[in-house]
């Protein structure tokens, strides 16, 4: 039976790590650069418009462009609480339920 557990252990530790690798937050857009959405200059990418381009956003705006739009924006939105997608969660809960109900199972 420890064998069995050694392979499960393993197979739960590659599982893991494939997800990280596949969902995990190192993804990078292939242009260094993009053009402003609003004044069209030509900027590098920052950990701002990284983090949009992995949420699936098309269009950029430069750091100047961005504060401007910041401060122009009502008190309202300002303090509306982030939206969180719940990926992690569902990761986890794929990953950690199979591999209880396997150890579990193996030794018994």
């Amino acid at each position: 039976m420890d064998n069995n557990v050694l392979i499960v252990a393993g197979l739960v530790v590659a599982v893991i790590f494939v997800a990280l690798r596949a969902f995990g937050g190192n993804r990078r857009p292939k242009p260094q650069s993009f053009r402003c959405g609003r004044c069209s200059t030509s900027s590098q990418h920052t950990p701002r418009t990284i983090e949009a381009w992995r949420r699936g956003k098309t269009k950029f705006f430069c750091n100047a462009c961005h504060a401007e739009w910041l401060r122009n924006r009502p008190d309202e939105a300002r303090h509306e609480p982030a939206g969180h997608s719940g990926c992690l969660g569902m990761i986890v809960l794929a990953v950690v339920i199979p591999s209880v109900a396997s150890i579990a199972y193996l030794s018994r």
